[in-house]
């Protein structure tokens, strides 16, 4: 009877103590599924994968020489890009340079077209802005907004590209190109365009084509 009891008491043992070690286990398994860390590097190698993408669209453009004429895609009448929605907006929710009345001159609409196959189609959202220098402060940037979609997250990244404006530029809205250069139009008190002249030699301004992507 006490050899029956012992083995009893063996075997009850024997369960409790796997019923811990089990225990034990799931709870390792969950700590390593469900810490912060793992869950972070995910999301840093996400926004890694995003900035580079960023980049290299910029990157691409600049290569088919669509962001120095979306610089100058102004319309001095309107004080907007051409065809905007307005200067705060910019094309809103549509992408740049595709707005406009049919036969227009498309200097930068392949720009357009490459953000939204790289991003929008993926379900994200960017803005596109152009920095300046402040002509009486060149330490100074100004912005103008190409694309404004909203308040990014806490999750953009950021892309940036440098972009060079000569004196002896014009701008590349159709009803804006009259031949006149950016200097002239800087000289004439009507003129309407975002920057003036930053330098006193050939260089009009520099600008910063920024893409912003969450």
């Amino acid at each position: 009877m006490v050899g029956d009891d012992r083995g009893q008491a063996f075997a009850l043992e024997g369960i409790v103590a796997s019923i811990v070690v089990l225990t034990a286990v799931l709870f390792a398994l969950q700590a390593v599924v469900l810490t912060p860390t793992t869950a972070g590097t995910v999301d840093q190698d996400v926004k890694a994968q995003l900035r580079v993408e960023a980049e290299d669209a910029l990157a691409v453009a600049a290569e088919n020489r669509q962001l120095r004429p979306l610089a100058r895609y102004w319309n001095n009448s309107s004080r907007t890009f051409a065809y905007a929605y307005s200067r705060d907006r910019g094309y809103g929710s549509d992408p740049p340079c595709t707005r406009g009345p049919p036969g227009r001159a498309e200097v930068c609409d392949g720009l357009g077209e490459l953000l939204n196959e790289t991003f929008a189609s993926e379900g994200y959202v960017y803005n596109l802005y152009v920095d300046y220098r402040n002509a009486s402060a060149p330490r100074r940037t100004e912005t103008e907004r190409v694309v404004y979609r909203g308040v990014p997250s806490d999750n953009a990244v950021i892309a940036t590209h440098t972009v060079v404006l000569y004196d002896d530029m014009g701008l590349t809205a159709p009803e804006d190109a009259d031949g006149r250069t950016l200097a002239e139009l800087d000289a004439d008190d009507e003129r309407h365009f975002y920057a003036a002249d930053a330098d006193p030699g050939p260089v009009f301004n520099v600008v910063e084509v920024r893409l912003v992507v969450w």
